[in-house]
Order: C-alpha cells, then structure tokens, then sequence
C-alpha cells in the first residue's frame, strides 16, 4: 500500500519532473561550457595556462553547502551585490530565489558555476594525453583545424566525454545540497528535487 501511495502522491511527479529537467540542464550545460575551455586550455600558445586552470578548478574545491550559502548571499533581494550591481546598471532586480520559473534557472546556474571545474579536468585531461603523432599525420595529409576537431578529436574524446556525463549525471540526480540552502524546494514545489521530497517525507 505504500508503494501504491507514492506512486499517485503527484508530488513525487512534479519532484522527478524537476529532477529531469535539473539533470538535463546542469549536465549539458557543463558539458559544453567544459569541453570548450578544455580545448581552449590544451591550446599550447596560451600563456599562464596553469594560472587559468587554478582558478576555474576553485568551485570544485568548495563543498556545496559552502557554495549554496555564497551564493544565497549574492542573490539577496536586497543585501546581494549581484542585484546591486544590476540597479546600479538600470537592470531589473529579480527575486532569484522567490519567483517559480527563475529558482529552477538560478539553481541550475549555481550548479553549473560549481560543476563545471570537474569537466574541465576530466576532459583537459583526455585532450592531454591524445597522442601528437595523429596531429601531425593529419596537418601533413591537409586537415585543417576544423575537419581535425571533427575526425580526430571527437572520436577519440567520446569515451571521455561518455564518462563524464555519467558521473555528472548520476550526481545531479541526487542534487539535493543546493536545492536545501538556496530554495528548500520553494517557492511552493517549484525546485523540488526527488531527494528533497524523499527528506521531507522521511523527516519533516
């Protein structure tokens, strides 16, 4: 009978709704946004690559309660400097956290500004260890950047990739940090994640 509950309770619907499309967001996002600085970050002509690398590699380094709180704190309606510096440009000042359809976008930014880092290093260091020889036999053979990202990069970084995307995707199906410092599943149930509902019904 319990199972029989849960599966009509249509809060459990909406919770694994927003989980989905949290998931699906947050994971191709960071994918993309990932792979381009990773290749950015391969490139051997830019200086201070390592500079570059430790910074953006600093959100990982944050637990994400840390980051939840931060991030509370910068999107404060009023206290926030994120929509001080907005009114300050003539920008509308939004509620982050209290309006439905922008506490799902906001969440999904945070995470996206927190996880990202973890693809960068993933990819980075796929590009890192693909061998120079394949380069070289295709610029000899006339390729140029274009058909060498299509032919050989892709290819040979889709088991990278492939792998990332499951690791992130296995852990934004259990986002559940963020969603409890920033938004506690409001406003109403508009951000609730299923383990968020699994923590309401099983303690609250």
């Amino acid at each position: 009978s319990n199972y029989i509950t849960i599966l009509k309770d249509p809060l459990l619907l909406n919770s694994a709704k927003n989980t989905i499309i949290l998931t699906i967001s947050v994971v191709v996002l960071e994918i993309f946004i990932g792979f381009s600085l990773a290749l950015l970050l391969n490139n051997k002509r830019i200086r201070f690559r390592n500079i570059y690398l430790f910074i953006l590699l600093i959100p990982m380094l944050m637990p994400p309660i840390t980051v939840g709180l931060i991030w509370r704190l910068l999107l404060h309606p009023e206290l926030g400097i994120i929509n001080y510096a907005l009114g300050v440009i003539g920008l509308p000042q939004p509620l982050w956290l209290a309006t439905p359809n922008l506490a799902m976008v906001t969440i999904i930014i945070v995470d996206v500004w927190h996880e990202t880092a973890f693809i960068i290093l993933v990819l980075l260091a796929g590009l890192t260890s693909m061998p120079e020889e394949i380069y070289e036999a295709a610029i000899i053979d006339g390729a140029n950047s274009r058909q060498k990202f299509k032919f050989i990069t892709l290819p040979l970084m889709a088991p990278t990739i492939l792998v990332a995307t499951i690791i992130r995707m296995i852990a934004a199906l259990k986002t559940y940090d963020l969603v409890y410092i920033l938004t506690r599943g409001g406003p109403g149930i508009s951000t609730e994640t299923i383990s968020y509902y699994i923590y309401k019904v099983f303690f609250v």
